[in-house]
């Protein structure tokens, strides 16, 4: 019902969008045929946007098309006629009111505005290169820039990729995803004008008179009170509190109610929050890190975040009824951040939400659109989560990435 109603609300909002001189539609395929798959999301798109030819299109697209992608990318192509183009093969895809994860699956949003210019490119997965990306667009000084970039989640380093947008994009709003697969592969690809590649970053800028609203769900909640860490060697962490930080782990699983260490290991996560000294653990303001391995040496816990002493850590269980609860909260604060409804948007989500986290699929996107009402919304499940937030764009995990777009 959502995906018709989406096409039907659109249509009926058409003159208010060629007003506004805002054209998006989004379609979205089941079909295990590559081509057919990307011939109708891309059709249904266009005929949504009520266009002939788009400026720039979007592609999602799940691990059964990776076989075919550059046929899948050539329709897109030619179905669009667009002048940009950007995308990456993900766990799931979002789009037309629906979430497909793990089967075929292609989401295509499709674009054309007055209100503003946009470039894409493919960039080799160092990042080189994102700071000319990012000042190629034609807007003027003081309009907004914002970037779409969908790395490698393989092949991509994340903190030198973090490293590089802080250093080549310090004022500019970069959201996206890791591109990914469902699992089996260990294989990802990336979509452009330049064709398809692998161990790329795909890019897509927005350029102009833009209103840029943002949100990030957690999938945990805090438990406990925050630590101290008071010794770590790299990525290991030692001890928390000058106790050692295995016995804690193990103490506050018990508290959970996780007496299986396997169990434990799944839901009992790592946040990190991005200010220290007044540490929150809520959106967009903590980092969430699972727990890697053991280090026999050290007794220590490995985990993919690099510590020091007196970093501030809290204990995080992933509960889904928890997560419902924290998309609920997202929803109104990106509204409170627009001056209306968005004109299309994007969500991008961790492929450890989703059916893996609920049992069920469409929750959040059935909140999203309960809360805004239909509108077009692309998106995808990836292997991590890029947002800028605090002024600095950073890698999260287990997260889901609203971003909302208005023509100002």
């Amino acid at each position: 019902m959502l995906g018709s109603g989406i096409g039907a609300v659109v249509s009926g909002r058409r003159t208010m969008t060629m007003q506004r001189k805002v054209n998006v539609g989004v379609g979205l395929s089941v079909d295990s045929d590559s081509v057919e798959a990307a011939r109708k999301a891309t059709r249904d798109a266009m005929a949504q946007a009520d266009l002939e030819r788009a400026d720039w299109a979007v592609c999602f697209f799940t691990t059964a098309h990776l076989p075919r992608a550059d046929a899948l990318h050539a329709t897109v192509l030619e179905e669009s006629g667009c002048l940009s183009l950007s995308g990456c093969s993900a766990m799931g895809v979002i789009g037309a009111g629906r979430e497909v994860e793990r089967k075929p699956g292609v989401s295509v949003m499709v674009g054309r505005s007055r209100e503003f210019t946009t470039k894409s490119a493919l960039l080799p997965e160092s990042g080189e290169g994102l700071g000319r990306f990012a000042a190629m667009g034609d807007s003027a000084d003081g309009e907004q820039r914002t970037v779409i970039a969908l790395p490698d989640s393989f092949r991509v380093d994340n903190a030198r990729l973090q490293r590089r947008l802080a250093k080549d994009l310090p004022a500019v709003p970069v959201f996206g995803a890791g591109a990914t697969d469902d699992g089996t592969l260990g294989i990802s690809l990336q979509l452009g004008m330049e064709g398809v590649r692998s161990a790329s970053i795909a890019t897509l800028g927005f350029y102009g008179d833009l209103q840029v609203a943002v949100g990030i769900t957690q999938s945990c909640t805090v438990v406990g009170e925050p630590h101290f860490v008071t010794q770590a060697h790299d990525y290991i962490l030692i001890e928390l509190d000058g106790r050692p930080a295995l016995h804690t782990f193990i103490d506050q699983g018990r508290a959970l109610g996780l007496d299986d260490m396997q169990q434990a290991a799944q839901e009992l996560l790592f946040g990190f929050p991005l200010d220290r000294e007044r540490p929150r653990f809520v959106g967009e303001s903590c980092l969430v890190r699972p727990l890697a391995g053991f280090d026999q040496q050290s007794h220590g816990l490995v985990i993919p975040y690099p510590m020091d002493t007196q970093t501030t850590v809290g204990f995080m269980h992933r509960n889904p009824s928890n997560a419902e609860l924290d998309v609920r909260r997202m929803v109104g604060f990106v509204q409170d951040q627009l001056d209306g409804p968005p004109d299309f948007g994007f969500y991008f989500d961790c492929a450890a939400r989703g059916r893996g986290l609920y049992g069920r699929e469409g929750v959040d996107l059935g909140m999203i659109h309960g809360h805004f009402g239909p509108f077009p919304l692309l998106g995808m499940f990836g292997g991590f989560e890029l947002a800028t937030t605090h002024g600095t764009a950073h890698v999260y995990t287990y997260t889901g990435v609203l971003v909302l777009l208005r023509a100002a």
